[in-house]
């Protein structure tokens, strides 16, 4: 039987058969690329038993019964057996559930990730997943043709963009809001731990949602004020958010278009977060431009974002993220690359950027009108 030699780094290691090589080939590595088919292939189904798990809340669940079987699973949803055996089987084979004897427990990212006690759960964004980008996405298609957000026609209104509609639908605008908040909470350890705004005085957070950034701020440095910078419908849940807080005397909430309408003369710090992959690089150009003419000298604009890899060719979140900009969001967003922010900065008269790489393909890019 012919053979030849595998070597590592030059040096011969040992001497494989063609016979073995096939077997190598046939049962490892294409059983893995027939497995990645299967997730590409089948990925609304095991969204969708994702979902389906989330809205009968079955990890939690099991989080306070630590095992349950089949038949105590199926009792305590009120269901049938069948389909939660159908919905057991999708669980456990994603690895969202391990299945010992007849009993099902979460495994360690069910109970970090879909656990609603659990402070890092992300159940809000399987929701807004769900319920808002699901069904939309199904034009990604058309939107690549029309190089614009058809998928909007899932949604009432005749606005341009996502947020605008979902002013008509208070149900899912408190739905991505929630979502909104869960990805800012997790977030906002990572940004809040590594942006120093000791010598802010005034932060304007641009699109800054429901409020939870500008919270952790203020109380985390004790002399900032800040204020959030969003539709009015989007001020009306911070205003309501911020008067819960003890630092509230230091916060607020301006509505208005930060394309069209002026930032507030005392600012002097203005932060983006998760917003620049909504817009086109020509919009995100001229928001930065906006933003050097607005802030006085020794003042600093913040990117905090997922980022794509200057290579571009991932990460995974990148990929994922920005077919959503275009079918849904806005029609002209993705996450673009640290490069092209840096130069949108440089363009716009900024200098001294700083970039810092964070955890999760997160980063921050700072900065400063000198």
């Amino acid at each position: 039987m012919k053979s030849f030699p595998v070597t590592l780094g030059g040096h011969p290691l040992w001497r494989m058969s063609n016979w073995i090589q096939r077997c190598l080939i046939e049962r490892v590595l294409l059983r893995r690329l027939n497995q990645r088919v299967y997730l590409i292939l089948g990925g609304h189904i095991f969204f969708q038993t994702l979902s389906a798990a989330v809205e009968l809340d079955l990890f939690s669940i099991l989080q306070r019964h630590k095992q349950m079987t089949r038949e105590q699973i199926a009792k305590t949803l009120n269901c049938a057996e069948q389909p939660i055996r159908i919905l057991l089987l999708g669980c456990t084979t994603l690895g969202l559930l391990r299945k010992r004897g007849q009993s099902y427990s979460n495994t360690m990212l069910s109970r970090t990730l879909l656990v609603r006690s659990s402070a890092r759960n992300i159940v809000d964004v399987v929701r807004w997943q769900h319920h808002i980008n699901y069904r939309a996405m199904s034009h990604f298609a058309d939107a690549i043709r029309a190089n614009s957000n058809v998928g909007l026609e899932e949604f009432r209104g005749t606005e341009d963009t996502l947020y605008e509609r979902l002013a008509h639908d208070e149900w899912r605008e408190q739905i991505f809001q929630d979502a909104m908040e869960s990805i800012s909470v997790q977030a906002n350890a990572m940004l809040v731990r590594r942006l120093n705004l000791r010598g802010a005085k005034f932060l304007l957070d641009v699109g800054g949602g429901n409020g939870t950034n500008i919270i952790a701020f203020a109380r985390r440095f004790p002399n900032l004020r800040a204020a959030v910078f969003d539709s009015a419908s989007v001020c009306e849940i911070a205003r309501k958010n911020i008067a819960k807080v003890e630092v509230s005397d230091r916060l607020s909430a301006c509505p208005g278009n930060c394309f069209s309408d002026p930032f507030p003369k005392e600012v002097d710090t203005i932060l983006f977060a998760h917003f620049m992959t909504i817009w086109s690089e020509t919009r995100n150009r001229q928001l930065l431009r906006k933003c050097f003419d607005a802030l006085p000298t020794g003042g600093s604009v913040i990117i905090f974002n997922m980022m794509q890899w200057d290579s571009e060719d991932g990460p995974p979140a990148a990929a994922m993220g920005s077919p959503y900009f275009l079918t849904i969001a806005t029609g002209e967003g993705m996450l673009y690359t640290w490069h092209e922010y840096r130069q949108w900065m440089r363009d716009a008269g900024f200098r001294s950027i700083e970039s810092q790489p964070l955890p999760r393909d997160h980063g921050l890019i700072i900065g400063r009108k000198l």
